[in-house]
């Protein structure tokens, strides 16, 4: 059989903005081997929805691709599930997915029906993608390991650190003012802290220094897609954190999520707690026990290093998929489509449409408008957030004020 041949579609972030993003990472380690990248919000910007449908298929006949890795944020929806069927056909299709525990039920599930293959950042959803029948297997390891690094020239100074926004997810503010009040010497960073948002120099500069790395696995509140499964405040998320505490070599004390264990041994790599009365428990022990700290710490080290660097991940990633690849054989998919992803897939063609009417491309904001109409399901609350952050982005001063205003109340 032929060589693979990949095309990575996905989208990246400003470089200036976030020089160290992960997803970039990803797609220059997918790059250094042989893969090719485009950008499915560029294509979509300059062919509109069926334009950028023929180009991709054509793309891939045109470059002999025979395998398409498909990245894309969890709460966008740009593409139509069938015509990911019928591209299917011509290529080995992979998802992957981010933040599957909250976009399971809303959109990755059926997502997935279109698909080869589906790589996971939770454990536990590779289960649940294997019960209705879509092939899966957990993927975590987007770090490259000449950013995220070991400095043991750093003094370990800081007795135990968090960096991260303190009500950014269920639990943390609690756990840290638990820890607090009972004599521990916690510093925090982030929009929210008193130390406030660092640089990515700074972030591994801390890291390094900490005795201890706090993770929490608490999700964060409600977002558009997902305000109405309240049941979500339960979940517990394993976070990328755990990856870049590791990846510098420093002790991680995480939050227990399901499939933790799974990525790291417990106890030898890294460990866990479960609540705040065994988190400061657990702290006050490894406080006092030097040695064995940085025992685990060292382990979780060359663990992160051996599994987890995407530089050495990205190729054993695209050995499994053209071990897959090869042994494909298309069968059609059924393709069910309940009401609630047909609603958020049908609102979100009205982002799409504002965004195509600002630019002066009519003729894409019909062919959205065609989809509206066929579909006729809309969310208004979440057409109400499009038109604030699209409208408001042309004039940001007065979104700044009005941010500024609303904070305060």
């Amino acid at each position: 059989m032929d060589e693979i041949k990949i095309l990575f579609l996905s989208h990246t972030v400003d470089y200036s903005k976030a020089p160290y993003d992960t997803g970039n990472q990803f797609i220059q380690a997918l790059r250094n081997n042989n893969a090719a990248y485009l950008s499915y919000v560029q294509l979509y910007n300059k062919y509109g929805h069926y334009g950028a449908h023929h180009y991709l298929k054509k793309y891939v006949r045109d470059n002999g691709i025979n395998c398409l890795i498909y990245g894309s944020s969890p709460s966008e929806f740009y593409f139509d599930i069938n015509y990911l069927e019928k591209l299917r056909k011509e290529v080995f299709l992979v998802m992957m997915t981010g933040d599957t525990e909250y976009y399971y039920e809303i959109r990755d599930q059926y997502y997935a029906q279109a698909m080869d293959l589906v790589t996971v950042n939770d454990f536990i959803s590779t289960f649940k993608l294997r019960q209705i029948g879509i092939n899966s297997i957990p993927y975590y390891a987007y770090y490259d390991s000449t950013k995220y690094s070991k400095n043991g020239n750093l003094a370990k100074d800081i007795d135990v650190s968090f960096i991260g926004t303190l009500h950014g997810g269920a639990g943390r503010w609690h756990n840290i003012m638990h820890l607090s009040a009972n004599g521990i010497n916690i510093e925090t960073f982030g929009s929210d802290s008193p130390n406030g948002r660092i640089t990515f120099e700074k972030k591994i500069e801390i890291i390094n220094r900490s005795k201890i790395n706090l993770d929490f696995s608490g999700v964060s509140g409600k977002t558009r897609l997902t305000r109405k499964h309240q049941i979500y405040k339960r979940m517990k998320q394993i976070k990328g954190k755990v990856f870049e505490y590791t990846m510098c070599g420093s002790f991680a004390l995480c939050e227990y999520a399901p499939g933790l264990e799974y990525f790291f041994e417990v106890g030898k790599e890294i460990d866990i707690f479960h609540d705040k009365e065994e988190l400061l428990e657990k702290i006050k022990y490894y406080l006092a026990h030097e040695e064995e700290r940085e025992k685990i710490a060292q382990k979780g080290y060359e663990r992160a290093l051996k599994d987890y660097a995407v530089e050495r991940a990205v190729p054993k990633l695209i050995s499994i998929i053209d071990g897959l690849r090869k042994t494909k054989t298309y069968k059609p998919s059924e393709i069910y489509l309940d009401e609630e992803f047909i609603r958020n897939y049908t609102t979100y063609r009205t982002l799409l449409i504002i965004r195509f009417i600002t630019q002066l491309k009519f003729k894409f904001a019909f062919e959205e408008l065609k989809i509206i109409l066929k579909y006729r399901k809309l969310d208004l609350y979440q057409i109400v957030i499009f038109f604030k952050e699209e409208i408001l982005d042309m004039f940001p001063r007065i979104k700044s004020v009005l941010k500024s205003i609303f904070r305060r109340q």
